[in-house]
């Protein structure tokens, strides 16, 4: 009995670690069904949201739930737990030394370093003002708006904590920085540059996830995630259609 608690802790782990790191539903669904059949847990259920993660035991009902506390994209841990995935399967590492290791990736982050991720932002918003105004010098002003803007959301999400509420503050920012900047250099159209420089923030892979996960028939999870995107969108949106309109 002790064995097969063990066992559903390392599921739980596994399934935790994955859903924070956005990774597809159906693909974590079908990964821990064959860890499941690997280690003889044939009598359980998998029922996930995009907040917690539940085993439901078939024969007792007995229900063991893991919270997700937050969730982004992650793809370098997905990479190593797959790696994991398969060193179990081949058996070259036990079920501890999985668990054990399942653990230390959960706890590191792997993240990029903040000026890594301010260049790419930067990089990103140049980009995209070149798809869509063609090659000039506005394409560097739009790296270094993108490039600062980014700066500060990313030091607001540290000390605030309430994404949706930094990236209100990240459009009110990038809106009126652009307007000035229109007056200043006499540009030919304000707009190009703050769309350039929404990108960054852009929900467009938390809308595909939602309409995948729709597909798939997770509707729960289809839904937060769609509201996700939506929410995102117009704190995008809302503060360049109103500052637009009254400098009009």
């Amino acid at each position: 009995m002790e064995e097969n608690e063990d066992k559903i802790r390392i599921l739980l782990v596994y399934g935790k670690v994955l859903l924070e790191c956005n990774f597809d539903l159906a693909e974590i669904r079908s990964d821990m069904y064959h860890l499941m059949n690997q280690m003889g847990l044939h009598h359980l259920s998998i029922f996930m949201t995009q907040t917690s993660l539940m085993l439901i035991d078939n024969t007792t009902d007995n229900v063991k739930m893991i919270k997700i506390d937050s969730y982004a994209y992650n793809f370098e841990k997905i990479s190593h737990i797959h790696e994991l995935v398969l060193q179990l399967s081949l058996k070259k590492i036990s079920l501890q030394e999985f668990y054990t290791a399942l653990v230390a990736i959960d706890k590191k982050s792997y993240a990029f370093s903040t000026p890594t991720q301010v260049v790419h932002a930067g990089i990103i918003c140049g980009a995209m003002y070149s798809l869509i105004n063609g090659w000039s010098n506005l394409v560097f002003v739009s790296f270094i708006l993108g490039s600062f803007g980014y700066f500060c959301f990313l030091t607001c999400q540290k000390y605030l904590k309430i994404k949706l509420f930094t990236i209100f503050l990240y459009s009110i920012f990038i809106t009126i920085c652009s307007m000035i900047l229109y007056k200043v250099l006499h540009l030919h159209n304000d707009f190009a540059l703050i769309l350039s420089c929404m990108m960054p923030l852009f929900p467009g892979a938390t809308l595909v996830n939602a309409i995948r996960a729709g597909i798939n028939g997770d509707y729960i999870v289809s839904l937060s995630q769609g509201v996700e995107a939506i929410n995102t969108a117009l704190m995008l949106g809302l503060p360049v259609a109103f500052l637009l309109t009254i400098a009009v």
